[in-house]
């Protein structure tokens, strides 16, 4: 019996390039998102490719409730998930008190409040069945200063420290819990995010077989590419005031001003 991935963010970006790995590997797909004729698109040409089932699921993982829901859809359906992909997440360029409270709230459940209750919901059922591998997509900016993103760097933050609390809980259990922390990559969510792209974005499907690899063996944590490392050391070098001016730098850098009142955009990376 084959097995089954749940991808959450699965409308574009890395979540699709995901769910071509998974799908070019056997699995069975449950993709989810907000906007469905884009999954529906893209279920349609991974099966001219690939003898795999595919379940394409609305989700608002933006609302504090949207995990349950998503979960119980799911297990009404009486679908089980052996591996998840928590891809989706979003950012918004900016001040945190300059960000409308209700972008801030979307922003903290789909980043932290949903991720959070999948891994519960899931990860639970998980080790009844006694096997599953969990991937949490975390960010570079968990590992350093994030001024000018608000509450993205320190949701990520959140997500890491949440795979490696995680990790030590379900060990000896059969599930693994692997958070993925890419740099930039060239999707379409930089610019949702009102952000440009630096030259050192990523190529996303480079960034999705380096996770897919690390989630299969179990890795816990994975820089992905060198440029990330390198920035990773060269900030840990600097004392954390130095770091703070460094980020807050960077991030003023990559604003894009035609962006700046444009609305919080997610459910893809």
């Amino acid at each position: 019996m084959g097995q089954t991935v749940l991808i959450t963010g699965a409308s574009g970006g890395l979540g699709a390039e995901f769910a071509g790995i998974f799908a070019a590997e056997g699995f069975d797909l449950v993709l989810t998102a907000r906007q469905t004729d884009k999954m529906e698109k893209l279920a349609s040409r991974l099966h001219e490719k690939y003898p795999v089932k595919i379940t394409v699921l609305f989700s608002d993982l933006s609302r504090p409730d949207g995990a349950k829901i998503l979960y119980e859809e799911i297990s009404e359906r009486g679908i089980l998930i052996d591996q998840l992909v928590n891809n989706a997440g979003a950012g918004k360029a900016g001040r945190t008190i300059d960000i409308s409270p209700e972008i801030l709230n979307d922003l903290i459940n789909l980043n932290m409040v949903s991720v959070t209750m999948l891994c519960r919901l899931i990860g639970a059922d998980m080790e009844r069945q006694g096997y599953g591998k969990i991937l949490n997509i975390s960010s570079s900016a968990a590992l350093f200063p994030d001024p000018w993103f608000n509450v993205y760097g320190p949701s990520k933050s959140f997500v890491l420290a949440l795979t490696e609390a995680m990790r030590g809980e379900l060990a000896g259990s059969g599930v693994t819990v692997t958070a993925l922390c890419p740099g930039p990559i060239r999707t379409g969510w930089a610019e949702n995010a009102g952000k440009a792209y630096p030259v050192i974005a990523a190529d996303p499907r480079k960034i999705a077989r380096i996770g897919y690899r690390a989630m299969q063996r179990g890795a816990l944590k994975v820089l992905p590419t060198f440029s990330t490392k390198a920035g990773i050391f060269f900030l840990s070098l600097l004392p954390d005031p130095l770091k703070v001016a460094v980020g807050s730098c960077w991030q003023r850098a990559m604003i894009r001003k035609e962006k700046k009142n444009a609305p919080a955009q997610g459910n893809e990376r």
